[in-house]
């Protein structure tokens, strides 16, 4: 009966019979429900809950069951509305087959899994959530995020480790992260607790692809808060927002001409990436939009990356294209840049912390460009995606700076990346346990 509404309304809509055919005569996609919803008063134990096995009922039977692509149609609430439905274009999702003799070799891309996890935020709650196997949305045409760039994203990485289970590292700071955007950007907050669980059942449903322990590999998590209710103008605020979680798996991001063999890195003179009291601080998709053009330029003279000084005066150092800025002084001195418009790496974080174990003096502070570049031995890019990219020169007009050894940064990265993936212990409890491995072919 459920297939039988559907196609009525399938019809009704207009969708060609013949295709209406081929669709029926695909397997159906199953949706999942799931249970988290902070508009429960004060619940402090929530959990996913599937939509239960093949041929039983769902709680909400309206979701239970749809075609590939599409969503169960919503209920009129007055005579004159209408409500139509939308085709995804055809999708080949990826096969663990496919990977095979390529988990050391994934770089960084896009490739479509078995899906994505969905929340929405409306009338002040937030939704239980669902799992969504097609890798598209349905969104208003005047959505605040289309319009206004009103979104923050965050980046963090799964790990099968040695003991047989997938951790996530880090994933409330990220949460703490997405929510000062947030608040940057006029949004609900996302809880903690819902976007640690977010993000794991997004890992669990996708669990075959977090490479296997023993490559140098894992899988990237990508966190997106938007609006995607309607906005005209920047008042009022949207009515709704939508927090998307989508993964992948991911080598480096800088995996060819990266890690220890080095990028060279151009100063730019003539752009910003942030202004001193804007949103340089928070993870805002238009902070990115910022480094389009000036990465490509840089891209075409031959250099790998860009470095942006301070807004103000172009003298302070602020971060690379998408990684913040460290480096290592000949007397021993973890050195990064301290500034608003400055994003607070999650990764460079924990390296400090590393680091000071490790018996250096870590400085967090303005670095002045033209007096102290030169005093560097080593530089790095750091970011969650690159984790720690030695760069081995920096140009800036016509001068050259070259770097010498990478030992410091290189041994910082190599205990870290032990942490994730279960050969050090975490001692720091930056690890979240998430579930076993899968058994892959």
């Amino acid at each position: 009966s459920c297939l039988f509404s559907r196609a009525s309304h399938l019809l009704a809509v207009g969708v060609p019979v013949m295709m209406l055919v081929r669709l029926l005569g695909k397997a159906a996609t199953r949706t999942t429900r799931l249970s988290f919803s902070p508009c429960v008063a004060a619940a402090s134990t929530r959990s996913f809950s599937s939509a239960g096995p093949e041929g039983t009922a769902s709680q909400q039977p309206w979701s239970d069951l749809e075609l590939p692509g599409l969503r169960a149609p919503p209920q009129q609430l007055t005579p004159d509305e209408e409500v139509y439905s939308y085709l995804t274009p055809g999708i080949r999702k990826t096969q663990v087959a496919d990977l095979k003799g390529k988990w050391d070799n994934l770089g960084f891309q896009i490739r479509p899994m078995n899906g994505h996890v969905i929340f929405r935020w409306a009338n002040g709650c937030w939704d239980t959530g669902t799992f969504v196997p097609a890798p598209y949305v349905l969104l208003h045409i005047n959505s605040g995020a289309l319009h206004y760039g009103v979104s923050v994203f965050e980046g963090l990485k799964a790990f099968a480790c040695k003991d047989g289970r997938v951790r996530i590292m880090s994933p409330t700071m990220n949460a703490a992260r997405m929510q000062e955007g947030a608040r940057k950007l006029q949004m609900p907050e996302v809880p903690t607790e819902m976007f640690v669980d977010a993000v794991a059942e997004c890992v669990r449903r996708n669990v075959e692809f977090v490479p296997p322990y023993g490559n140098q590999a894992s899988m990237y998590i990508r966190p997106l808060l938007f609006a995607s209710g309607h906005m005209l103008g920047l008042a009022p605020l949207a009515e709704e927002y939508s927090l998307l979680v989508t993964v992948l798996p991911a080598g480096g991001y800088f995996s060819k001409g990266g890690g220890d063999e080095g990028v060279d890195a151009l100063v730019m003179e003539e752009h910003d990436r942030a202004a001193p009291y804007g949103t340089g601080h928070v993870k805002a998709g238009g902070n990115y939009a910022a480094d389009l053009e000036p990465v490509h330029y840089a891209k075409k003279k031959g250099y790998g990356t860009t470095l942006y000084l301070d807004a103000k005066e172009r003298r302070y150092i602020e971060e690379f294209s998408v990684c913040n800025f460290v480096g290592i002084t000949a007397d021993g001195r973890y050195v990064t840049p301290k500034a608003r418009s400055i994003l607070s790496s999650t990764t460079n974080r924990m390296l400090q912390v590393l680091a000071k174990e490790a018996g250096l003096v870590v400085e967090q502070r303005e670095i002045d460009f033209d007096k102290e570049i030169e005093s560097f031995k080593e530089v790095g890019m750091v970011g969650t995606a690159a984790v720690v990219v030695r760069v081995k020169s920096i140009t800036r007009g016509n001068k050259v700076y070259r770097t010498g050894s990478f030992d410091t940064l290189a041994s910082i990265r190599e205990k870290f990346t032990a942490i994730q993936f279960g050969d050090l212990p975490d001692r720091h409890g930056w690890m979240h346990d998430v579930c076993a491995v899968s058994e892959q072919e």
